[in-house]
């Protein structure tokens, strides 16, 4: 019972953080900053959330494999647990692009963003509708 509190609030955190940021958190900064410290801002909070992300990520697949898998289970066998596998793949893929896109100064109208910054929001968007429905098909499941 408590593994499944555990699970289901990760999920939670995972999807309420992913819609808190655009939300909240980015117009907030832009209303309140001026532009080089906005872009400082910007840059060390998507660091910070993506690795928010990952870590939840992890600590879903840890508390699985440590407390739900069977014996001689794998951790991909089951649907679910490899869907989480490969939404932490794309995720530490969209941290990657977000340290490149840090690491270097990038005109935001070009292509080369665009495609970088279309990529990490897609990335976001299947991360929170997917965790958003395997919370969603616990709470209807039961």
């Amino acid at each position: 019972m408590f593994v499944e509190i555990a699970l289901q609030t990760i999920l939670a955190a995972i999807v309420g953080g992913i819609w808190i940021t655009p939300l909240v958190v980015s117009p907030a900064a832009r209303a309140s900053l001026d532009d080089e410290s906005l872009r400082f801002f910007l840059r060390s909070f998507f660091f910070r959330f993506h690795l928010f992300i990952i870590l939840m990520l992890l600590a879903y697949l840890s508390i699985v494999y440590f407390f739900q898998l069977g014996e001689y289970d794998l951790i991909w066998s089951d649907n679910k647990n490899f869907g989480i596998l490969v939404l932490l793949g794309l995720n530490f893929l969209n941290l990657i692009f977000g340290l490149l896109l840090n690491g270097e100064k990038v005109d935001t109208s070009s292509v080369f963003f665009k495609i970088v910054h279309g990529i990490s929001v897609a990335i976001f968007t299947a991360t929170s509708f997917i965790a958003l429905y395997y919370l969603i098909e616990k709470f209807i499941s039961t």
